[in-house]
């Protein structure tokens, strides 16, 4: 019997309700997932599904109020099938059996949560989410899966980040959430704030001997930045030495009680001996502390103060290697190539001040209108655009709010009949064009717009694009 399908992403610890196409509400759900080494061949994965107990008993397919949620993975892009799809078989498949005899012992607001885990080569996947209507068929929803390749030994190499509301060390193997000698009880919404004040976090380092100094140690450097910031956070850094292992165990927690409302990143990175990054991985959290002021985390008046004193010259080279990747976007061809050209940090902080000097319309006063309204715009993009592994300003959409600033408007065009999601920023007076329209689309269902036309001179063409963006394409 075919099942209906609702193409929706998930982003982990994003809750979500649907309706099916008959009106009934599907149940809330959250999902997550985070990768570790396992093997030459594969990686190992683990998939949490959080689930809200009334919704998913509501949506019981039968009186005993059993439930039973479906999860199919499939390699995506795979050279045996067509690249825009795929393959109709999974490489794993699993059923998740949900049921309560009495639900009147449900309280409200209770969560089912279950981890299940698997073994998949890395690559792209697809992973598609069967959920029960009562009465119907299951409604499908999915999520792309991306699989790192941890197998080269010859790198030094770090798992993805679990972000845990609690780890407590444990010898109880059967535990729900076991791992390496510790329970892990994941955030499935990365949320922290007054009543859940305690970020506690879970990372594998794999062959960190590759940074290890002539004393046979290497150095973890784990901290806390603002989104669209490289500098980390006051008070929130940890750097030690620790022994090699093949496979070393990370974990440790930050009290967030005075870190103020906003979103950031928890970041670990491994060192070598002159203190530079060898590899870095990063997970994205946020705070809700209303009663902290925001302005009293890095010890400024204000963020665009504390941004504009920045002097080139104070940065570490991780400082002055993070600048340069965010104004790459903002480069133009004669910067691009000076700045392959030079060789040494000096040469390097030199040319980044001369790059914020000359865009500085009001030089001598002290401030940089300029760079305080392109780090503006970065946080901007961050709160809105950003994605599980990926901050904002990285995307398509930041990266034009970026190159081009704020549009006059933005017409968001998300459930349109017969077309998929996509919205379409104006410009009335870009300097040299005049009015311009720049159109993103989530082609993929993914959650992810991508940037598919633009009547910019230079930016990507798709004069088709309202048939690109039709379901039937």
């Amino acid at each position: 019997m075919k099942r209906s399908i609702c193409r929706l992403n998930i982003i982990g610890g994003l809750l979500f309700v649907v309706s099916s196409a008959a009106g009934q509400r599907l149940p809330q759900i959250e999902t997550d997932y985070v990768s570790f080494a396992y093997d030459a061949q594969e990686s190992l994965v683990e998939f949490y599904l959080a689930v809200e107990a009334r919704s998913l008993m509501d949506a019981a397919q039968d009186a005993e109020h059993h439930a039973v949620i479906g999860l199919y993975l499939r390699r995506m892009n795979s050279s045996e099938t067509n690249m825009d799809s795929t393959e109709d078989r999974p490489v794993w498949v699993e059923e998740l059996d949900f049921s309560v005899p009495d639900t009147s012992s449900i309280i409200n607001g209770q969560i089912f949560l279950r981890r299940t885990r698997f073994m998949v080569p890395p690559g792209e996947y697809e992973l598609q989410i069967d959920l029960p209507v009562s009465g119907q068929d299951a409604v499908q929803v999915s999520r792309d899966v991306t699989i790192p390749d941890y197998h080269q030994p010859e790198r030094c190499l770090l798992s993805d980040i679990i972000l845990a509301s609690s780890i407590v060390d444990s010898g109880d193997k059967e535990a729900p959430h076991y791992k390496n000698g510790l329970v892990i009880l994941p955030n499935m919404r990365q949320l922290y704030g007054a009543d859940s004040a305690e970020l506690f976090y879970y990372a594998e380092a794999y062959n960190p001997g590759c940074a290890a100094s002539d004393s046979g140690m290497y150095t973890l450097f784990t901290y806390v930045t603002e989104a669209g910031r490289a500098t980390p956070v006051p008070d929130y850094r940890k750097r030690w030495k620790r022994d090699v292992h093949q496979t070393d165990i990370l974990h440790g927690a930050f009290d967030l009680s005075n870190l103020g409302s906003g979103t950031y990143f928890l970041r670990m990175a491994i060192l070598d001996s002159n203190d530079e990054v060898v590899v870095e991985q990063k997970r994205k959290f946020f705070v809700f502390n209303p009663s902290v002021k925001r302005s009293a985390i890095n010890g400024t008046a204000s963020a665009e103060t504390f941004d504009k004193n920045i002097n080139a010259f104070m940065m570490s080279e991780e400082e002055l290697e993070r600048e340069w990747r965010y104004i790459a976007v903002i480069l133009n061809d004669q910067e691009s190539r000076r700045m392959k050209r030079l060789e040494g940090l000096d040469a390097r902080r030199r040319l980044l001040m001369e790059f914020w000097k000359v865009r500085d319309p009001t030089p001598g006063t002290g401030q940089n209108e300029f760079r305080d309204e392109f780090y503006r715009l970065m946080r901007y993009a961050n709160e809105r655009y950003s994605m599980q592994r990926f901050e904002g300003w990285e995307t398509d959409r930041g990266n034009v709010l970026l190159r081009y600033g704020r549009p006059e408007s933005i017409e968001a065009n998300l459930y349109e009949r017969g077309r998929k999601p996509y919205e379409v920023w104006t410009y009335n007076h870009l300097p040299g064009e005049g009015q311009a329209e720049f159109i993103f689309a989530d082609l993929d269902g993914f959650g992810e717009f991508e940037l598919i036309h633009s009547t910019v001179a230079g930016e990507q063409k798709l004069f088709d694009w309202t048939e690109r963006i039709s379901e039937k394409y």
